[in-house]
C-alpha cells in the first residue's frame, strides 16, 4: 500500500489525515520555493539551505545522495554547519554497505512511509543499526526521505540532521512539500558543475567493488557459471570463487542472486 502524504515512519506517527500548515508556514514555504529557483551553484545551494530552508527545517547537517547515472552508484554530498560532524563521520554514514543508504531503504521497504525519523519519541520502532549510525556519528537526530523513480529504484535521498525542532507531523509535512523543490535545485547545481567542469567538494562516491569484481558481477547477472567466467577472463575457477566470496562479503549477501539484487539497489549494476 502506498503511503498517504504526510505519513511518517521510524519515528513516526502514522496519521490518517495530512497535517495542514498554518499561515506563517505557508508564507515561509512560498518564499523558500521561490528562492530555490535562483539556485545554480553549490554556494547558492548552501546559502539557500541555511536561510529560506532553515526557516522551515532548522538543521545543521544536510546530506544529499543522487544517482547520477554512472556505474559508480550514488554520489553523496554534505552541507554542514556543525563543527562536530567531521570527515570521518561523513565517510561512515556515506558508506554504501554499512551507512545510511541501506538502512533507509530497509526502513522504507518495511513501512512504505514517506519520511523516516530517528530517533522515534517512544523508541519502540527505532531500527537499532540506524539509531547507532546516527548517534555514533554526531548526527544527534535525523529526518530523511527517499525519492523513488518509476521503476521503483531510489534515485536520490536527502537527510536533515541535528534538527532543532520536534520530529513530528509538521516536520514530515514540510519535508513532503519541500523535497521536490530541494531535489530540483540540487540537480541544477550538479548539472551546472558538470557542464562547467567544476570539481565538486564535500562529496563521496561509493567505491563498492573493484573493476574486476564489477566485471564478474555483470557476468553473474548475465547467467554465467564460475567455470564460464573463469574461461572468459582467462583465470582459474578458484580465483573466480575467491572474487565472488569477496563480493558477497562487501555486499552483505549470502547468495549470488542476492548480491546482484543488492548491487542493483546500490546503483553498482544497472537493470539493463
Amino acid at each position: 500500500m502506498l503511503p498517504r502524504p504526510g505519513q511518517c515512519a521510524q519515528g513516526l506517527s502514522h496519521v490518517n489525515q495530512p497535517f495542514r500548515l498554518d499561515e506563517d508556514d505557508r508564507v515561509r514555504f512560498a518564499d523558500a520555493v521561490e528562492a530555490s529557483l535562483d539556485v545554480m551553484s553549490r554556494q547558492q545551494f548552501f546559502v539557500w539551505s541555511q536561510s529560506s530552508l532553515q526557516s522551515l527545517i532548522p538543521h545543521e547537517i544536510l546530506i544529499c545522495g543522487v544517482d547520477e547515472g554512472t556505474s559508480h552508484g550514488m554520489s553523496i554530498h554534505r552541507f554542514s554547519a556543525s563543527r562536530y560532524f567531521r570527515q570521518e563521520h561523513f565517510d561512515k554514514v556515506a558508506d554504501p554497505i554499512s551507512g545510511l543508504m541501506p538502512r533507509l531503504l530497509a526502513a522504507n521497504e518495511a513501512t512504505r512511509a514517506n519520511t523516516i525519523f530517528c530517533p522515534e519519541e517512544s523508541g519502540r520502532d527505532d531500527d537499532p543499526e540506524l539509531l547507532a549510525l546516527v548517534s555514533d556519528n554526531e548526527m544527534k537526530n535525523m529526518a530523511a526521505q527517499l525519492l523513488m523513480g518509476a521503476r521503483g529504484k531510489c534515485e536520490s535521498y536527502y537527510v536533515f540532521a541535528r534538527l532543532s525542532v520536534p520530529l513530528d507531523q509538521r516536520l514530515g509535512r514540510l519535508i513532503d512539500l519541500l523535497l521536490p523543490h530541494l531535489n530540483n535545485a540540487f540537480l541544477r547545481v550538479l548539472i551546472t558543475e558538470r557542464d562547467s567542469g567544476v570539481a565538486a567538494t564535500g562529496q563521496r562516491g561509493p567505491l563498492v567493488v573493484t573493476p574486476r569484481q564489477l566485471q564478474i558481477l555483470n557476468l553473474i547477472k548475465a547467467g554465467k557459471t564460475n567455470h564460464q567466467i573463469a574461461e572468459m577472463l582467462g583465470c582459474s575457477p578458484w580465483t573466480i570463487k575467491n572474487h565472488i566470496q569477496a563480493i558477497l562479503r562487501k555486499l552483505g549477501s549470502n547468495t549470488r542472486t542476492h548480491a546482484i539484487t543488492r548491487a542493483m539497489s546500490l546503483g553498482v549494476l544497472t537493470a539493463d
